[in-house]
């Protein structure tokens, strides 16, 4: 049940299990939240039991249950428990301290305000009750995308209630919405004197609705109602919590977006082709392409007559890679280096490390031996790094050392992503975006820009990146494709600015030239194993 705030959720579904309690034998309702004061505390309007105690108390006497009419002598009411003595049903209640539910067995439970759960706590919780009942009720507002009960309603077959603040026929007076501007009046009944507050203004105005009601054509449902709930608001973070049921709108947003939506609608379209690289598995040489509705390789423009890119331009190719267990995927985004625009992306959640090394390897081969620039952070990282330098592809990135005057190039393959260089990365992506400098027609690269937030200190990451549920245990292994387009955007102006390496000429695999580096290899590997005998 995603909510907007005050729409009555709790008490309605406590409602249901008191009906049920009440009428129904040896019926077992647990009730959970986030500590055990929401759950149960005397005198506390915001727990679970006072509002079934409430009812209880306006109940005529002949109908409550035995023992229910005296109240807190009731001996059937103890704390996080009340027992219906003539039916045998009773409704329990749980914090989340403990596995709740594990073990038991119930006709239904009510887990209340569960994006607020502590986010291991709110995954304790589906893991311990999965088998509880096949009734579990989560009520929430949203709270961003990184808890247990986002996963719940866009990742489970779980049937979705939503109340949204339109559907409540008080707040809902004068609803209206826009199209294009156009004002669309929803609530065309309603009409007469409204009072409206504006952000920083103390004064509140009176105006007739609809004649003189100073309409906001933002697209959204809106009403005098909500008009004055935003006014209230501190912060677009806070009317998505809680009224828009928004729930990357309720965490702070890295991109705008008003902005990715403008761009969306710009330059976002199908791929021209998808499909497969069929290459060369020991020289890595691309041998054709191959279309397939299902590929791994999105392409936004048309190859020539013969498979092939077109031999006068020139590309950078940006990576982010995965550990490959389905978990998340590894991208290659392929960026023209003269336009800025981004021309193809291969994303495969299923290949390893050194797999997708190869893969991204033949691609670059396949646009005119493309620069390569990607992420060697990490376990992951390392192996696409060892595994791009044993296929000898020269054509790559090397950190340079930015703390250092005139910032000199390294020895260091790739582009190490620790917090503080993601942040400057994602900052000139978020720029050039806005600046028409970068050119993504990728709807789906779009969209994951949404799922960027910024955390408390200043650290952008994924929305779902503090989620223990990662199998790989990489936690920051998220947002795949935005990574991998931030730094083919930085590969393009790296490139472009001559701050990078020249080509050095890719020595054939099998020539003269290569089995004498692969003896040099062996000859120095030899004496540093003769040094480290006389050093033993």
């Amino acid at each position: 049940m995603p909510k907007s705030r005050d729409m009555g959720a709790s008490w309605m579904g406590l409602t249901v299990f008191e009906w049920y309690w009440h009428f129904f034998d040896h019926l077992s309702f647990l009730l959970i939240s986030r500590n055990e004061k929401y759950v149960d505390e005397s005198g506390n309007p915001k727990s679970l039991f006072w509002k079934i105690d409430f009812l209880h108390k306006y109940q005529p006497r002949w109908l409550l249950p035995t023992g229910r009419h005296l109240g807190d002598k009731d001996p059937s009411r103890k704390l996080l428990h009340l027992g219906n003595v003539d039916n045998g049903s009773v409704i329990d209640g749980e914090s989340t301290t403990g596995d709740a539910g594990r073990g038991d067995r119930r006709t239904g439970m009510f887990i209340d305000e569960h994006a607020a759960f502590d986010i291991n706590d709110g995954f304790k919780v589906l893991r311990a009750s999965r088998d509880t009942t096949n009734c579990r009720i989560f009520n929430s507002t949203p709270q961003g995308a990184n808890n247990a009960f986002y996963e719940v309603v866009h990742n489970t077959s779980a049937r979705l209630i939503r109340l949204h603040w339109s559907s409540h026929p008080e707040k809902a007076r004068g609803l209206y919405t826009s199209h294009d501007g156009e004002l669309d009046i929803l609530d065309k009944a309603f009409h007469g004197p409204v009072t409206l507050s504006k952000k920083g203004d103390k004064t509140k105005i009176e105006y007739q609705y609809p004649e003189n009601y100073p309409f906001i054509l933002d697209g959204k449902q809106r009403s005098p109602w909500y008009d004055n709930e935003c006014a209230r608001c501190v912060t677009e973070m806070e009317i998505g919590q809680e009224l828009d049921i928004d729930f990357l709108g309720s965490d702070y947003q890295f991109f705008d977006p008003l902005t990715i939506e403008k761009l969306k609608r710009l330059y976002c379209r199908d791929p021209v082709v998808i499909g497969d690289l069929e290459y060369d598995n020991v020289t890595l040489e691309p041998r054709r392409f191959v279309e397939n509705a299902k590929g791994a390789i999105s392409l936004w423009f048309a190859l020539d007559r013969d498979g092939h890119v077109p031999s006068d331009k020139s590309f950078v190719i940006g990576t982010d890679v995965s550990a490959g267990t389905g978990a998340s995927n590894s991208v290659s985004s392929v960026v023209d280096k003269a336009t800025g625009e981004k021309v193809g992306v291969l994303r495969s959640p299923h290949l390893r490390p050194l797999e997708f090394a190869d893969i991204t390897v033949a691609l670059a081969k396949m646009f005119n031996k493309a620069n390569m620039i990607w992420d060697a952070s990490g376990p992951t990282g390392k192996n696409f790094t060892m595994q791009v330098m044993e296929r000898h592809y020269s054509n790559i990135y090397y950190r340079r050392d930015e703390s250092k005057m005139g910032a000199k190039i390294t020895n260091q393959p790739g582009y190490f992503l620790s917090p503080e260089p993601k942040a400057t990365l994602l900052e000139e992506y978020r720029a050039a975006l806005g600046a028409h400098q970068f050119i993504n027609p990728s709807e789906a690269g779009m969209k994951e820009t949404l799922q960027f937030v910024v955390r408390p200190g200043g650290k952008v990451e994924h929305s779902a990146a503090e989620a223990s549920q990662d199998p790989t245990g990489a936690r920051t292994a998220h947002g795949d494709e935005v990574i991998a387009d931030a730094l083919a955007l930085k590969g393009v102006n790296e490139w472009a600015s001559g701050l990078q390496r020249t080509l050095e000429p890719e020595v054939p695999v099998g020539s003269l030239a290569w089995r004498r580096k692969q003896a040099a290899k062996k000859a120095g590997q030899a004496y540093r194993d003769l040094d480290n005998t006389w050093a033993a």
